[in-house]
Formats: structure tokens, sequence, C-alpha cells
């Protein structure tokens, strides 16, 4: 008698691809201190997405009959002396920090790999130009080169993105250029040169790949640097000028008022330290997980 029974349909194997992306995001995940930077960020992140369809008073609204307001079910974080809801003005500063800080860190990243590369790979002349610049820029404190190229180009969100990239820019390219004189005299380099590989074929297959991990952690780095530079900048009148919410210019604010109505610079300046300590909590994490000798 025939059989009639269907084939057994084959099992498909799951991918080596899929197989190692689940361990790389249970390994993140299951890290300390990535851990402790997400439940630190990701009530912040969470907020500012929905803040928009939250019951609470618009940021830039104000009622003179609600000034200064201590802190309540209504205004979480209290009122100003405008009568402007706190809550609602620090996420709308908090809407800003992501924007600055991973402006900062692909525009650093970028302009510091490819400068760096070039520097470090080609030397004589080319290296003695870009670290004669590099040397200039870093004879000054990163905060203050950002204060002085912020009272040339002029306040608002573009010069102050600009300003603290140009100030970050020479650190990335020192690192990057540091990595490629390491890189380019291990045998893998020589091994290659001896096939006729041409030079943009090490830079681009053998180079920059072996120093992607060091960078990428050195902006993490600078991603929470740049929110606080960006907080300075606002808190001292260089930055996001009012009546645009920032998290430095509420803090600036409520200083003439900390003994009458402390949760006005308080309140903020404590989410300030929240996202500045959970991604350098996360950089860590990352920079543990990248790094085989941190394992």
């Amino acid at each position: 008698m025939a059989d009639l029974s269907l084939p057994a349909t084959p099992t498909r194997k799951p991918s080596l691809l899929a197989v190692g992306s689940a361990i790389a995001r249970h390994r993140f995940l299951s890290h300390p201190k990535v851990r402790l930077a997400l439940v630190l960020l990701v009530p912040i992140l969470l907020l500012t997405i929905f803040a928009p369809v939250l019951p609470m008073q618009k940021p830039l609204e104000t009622n003179l009959r609600a000034m200064m307001q201590f802190p309540s079910i209504e205004h979480v974080f209290g009122t100003d002396k405008m009568g402007r809801d706190i809550f609602s003005r620090t996420l709308a500063g908090v809407q800003i920090s992501p924007l600055v800080g991973f402006s900062v860190a692909a525009i650093a990243l970028v302009f510091g790999m490819v400068l760096g590369t070039l520097a470090g790979f080609y030397g004589g002349m080319i290296d003695r130009a870009i670290m004669t610049v590099v040397d200039i820029f870093l004879a000054f404190p990163s905060l203050l080169l950002a204060i002085g190229l912020v009272s040339v180009m002029g306040t608002g969100i573009v010069p102050v993105i600009l300003a603290i990239s140009l100030a970050d820019v020479p650190r990335f390219i020192r690192l990057q250029r540091s990595q490629v004189l390491s890189l380019r005299s291990r045998a893998f380099i020589d091994a290659a040169r001896t096939v006729d590989a041409s030079q943009y074929w090490l830079m681009t297959r053998h180079i920059v790949p072996n120093t992607l991990a060091a960078m990428l952690v050195a902006a993490s780095i600078a991603a929470a640097n740049a929110i606080l530079v960006e907080a300075s900048l606002s808190f001292l009148g260089l930055g996001i000028m009012p009546p645009q919410p920032s998290l430095g210019n509420i803090v600036r604010d409520g200083q003439t008022y900390l003994e009458q109505a402390w949760w006005i610079s308080t309140l903020p300046g404590v989410v300030i330290l929240l996202i500045a300590v959970g991604l350098h909590f996360l950089s860590d994490g990352v920079r543990e997980l990248l790094d085989p000798r941190s394992r």
C-alpha cells in the first residue's frame, strides 16, 4: 500500500549570524554597568518621547497665578518665577541633550578617524601638519575652547554642536593616530604589503576596522561630556538661549531663587547628573565588552 503521508518538513537551523547577534545582545544586556545605565536612562528617554501626550503644562506656557509653586502632583518639579512647569521644561531640555551628544560624537568620530588615520599611516609632512594643528587646539581646555568658539560663531544649537565638536576632534585624531602607528608595523600589515595590497585597501580593510572599537568607546564618552558642556554653555548664557528651554538655562534661571525655590535649579540639575552618570556607565560597559583584556 502506497505511503500517502506528507514528507517531513526540514527544520531550519538558525544562521551563525543570528546566533552571534543573539549572544552579543545577551552579553550586552547582562553586563552590570550596562544594566545600571539602562535603569538610569530608559525612564528619562521614555518620559521625553511621550512628553507631548502627557497631561501637563506646555514648556513655554506661563501662569502667573502659579508662580514659585512647590513640587506637587500637578507640577511634579514645581514652577518657576513665571509660573512655567519645570518638569515639562526639563523634558524639553532633555530632547536637546541627545541631539547635541550624538551629533558631537559622530562629527568627532568621523573627522578624528579620517585625519588620525592619514597622519599615522603616511607620516612625514602630512603627520607634522595635522599634529601641529592638533597640538595648538589641545593647548586649551576643551570647555574654554568651546566658550571661545561659541563667542565667535554665536549662540544656538548649531554653533554649540560645532564648537564642542571642534574642541573634541583633536583628541580623537591623537587617539586614532596612536592606534594606527602601533598597527602599521604589525606582521599582518607586512604580509598584506607583500601581496601588493594598495594603501587604500590597507587603511580601509585592516587599519580602520582594528581601531573602531576603541574609537566607539571614545565617542560614547564624548557624547556624555558634550551634554555636560552644552549645559555649562547654556548656564553661562552662551548656548541655547531662552525662551527655548535647555537644562543649562533652566538651572541658571533658578540660581537667584535657591533659598526661596530650590527646586527650580536642583531638580533639573539632578536630571543632568543622572544622564551623565548613565552615559558614563554605558560607555564603560561597552569598553569592557569590546576589550578582550577586560573580560
